[in-house]
């Protein structure tokens, strides 16, 4: 088993692709000032840091096809990953709107923990899922809050129409 990672920078955010035997097991999401880009990149870090200059830039990023590994996620908690990339950036859904697309209008609570398991933030956009009323809640990634409303902000989301978006 081959495990390893790679810290990409932009302006402001960070990532970093965890490899483990070719697969990407999980993706971190770090303010930029907190961490090293790491010395070489492979050919999908490098795709992965453009393509987090254009996010940055607020210019579509055209996040790359890397080797995600879903396999420790539950049917649901993939579909759940999955409808994130059906939210415009610059917008959000509620746990409930969500948990009724996926077919299960009671189970915002499920939707919450898929968004706590997501293991590929930014690129799965956990960050525009919200409490109702627009309440910033729950964001496992670092930084915690304040990264989901520096990543909403970034997106264009607007103030005002989202009650905790400072």
């Amino acid at each position: 088993m081959t495990t390893s990672g790679e810290w990409v920078l932009g302006q402001r955010f960070a990532l970093r692709l965890n490899w483990e035997d070719r697969l990407v097991r999980s993706v971190e999401v770090a303010w930029a000032e907190d961490v090293r880009e790491s010395e070489r990149l492979s050919p999908a870090a490098e795709e992965l840091k453009a393509a987090l200059l254009r996010y940055e830039a607020r210019k579509g990023p055209n996040w790359p096809d890397l080797p995600f590994d879903f396999s420790g996620m539950s049917e649901f908690q993939q579909a759940a990953i999955e409808e994130l990339r059906r939210i415009p950036s610059g917008t959000t859904r509620t746990y409930g709107e969500m948990a009724a697309l996926l077919g299960r209008p009671k189970g915002a609570q499920a939707v919450g923990r898929a968004m706590g398991a997501n293991p590929f933030p930014v690129l799965y956009p956990c960050h525009r899922v919200v409490g109702a009323n627009g309440a910033m809640t729950g964001f496992s990634a670092s930084g915690g809050i304040a990264m989901k409303k520096a990543l909403l902000r970034l997106e264009g989301a607007e103030q005002g129409l989202l009650p905790g978006l400072e």
